[in-house]
C-alpha cells in the first residue's frame, strides 16, 4: 500500500477550545490509484492534506508513506520524504520573493543536494523548456 492511514486525529487548541479538525479518519490508497478528497468548507480537506503531504503531523493514529512511519519521523527526515516522495500542487505560486527565477527553479535540487554546477544546468534547461 502507497498510503495507509488509521484511526486519524488532528486536534488544534485555539485559545482554551480544542478543534477536532480530522476524527477517526481511515483509509488505503494503492500505488497507481487515483483520489478525490471532497467535502464542505471546514470539513478537513485541507488538514488531511497537509499531514498527507508531511507538512502537518497527526494528533494521533497512524500514517504510513510506503514503509515509513510519518508520525514518528524528524522534521530533518519529513523534510527529505517532502523532497523525494511527494509532489505538490498549489492553487497559488509559492515562489522567494527575494530570489530570481533560476534560484526558485533551482532550489529543490539544493534540498535533494545536487552539486551546484547540476543545479544550475538542469534549472536553465527547465526555464528554457517553458520560456
Amino acid at each position: 500500500m502507497l498510503i495507509s492511514i488509521r484511526d486519524l486525529h488532528r486536534v488544534y487548541e485555539v485559545g482554551t477550545e480544542k478543534v477536532h479538525a480530522l476524527n477517526g479518519v481511515s483509509l488505503d490508497i494503492a500505488q497507481n490509484e487515483y483520489v478525490a478528497i471532497m467535502g464542505p468548507s471546514g470539513s478537513g480537506k485541507s488538514t488531511l492534506m497537509n499531514i498527507i503531504g508531511c507538512l502537518d503531523t497527526p494528533s494521533s493514529g497512524s500514517y504510513r508513506l510506503k514503509d515509513h512511519e510519518i508520525g514518528s519521523m524528524s522534521d530533518d527526515e519529513l523534510a527529505r520524504i517532502r523532497n523525494m516522495e511527494i509532489g505538490f500542487v498549489f492553487q497559488t505560486f509559492n515562489l522567494l520573493a527575494r530570489a530570481d527565477a533560476l534560484h526558485n527553479v533551482e532550489l529543490p535540487l539544493v534540498y535533494a543536494g545536487v552539486k551546484h554546477e547540476e543545479r544550475r544546468k538542469r534549472a536553465r534547461e527547465a526555464i528554457d523548456l517553458v520560456g
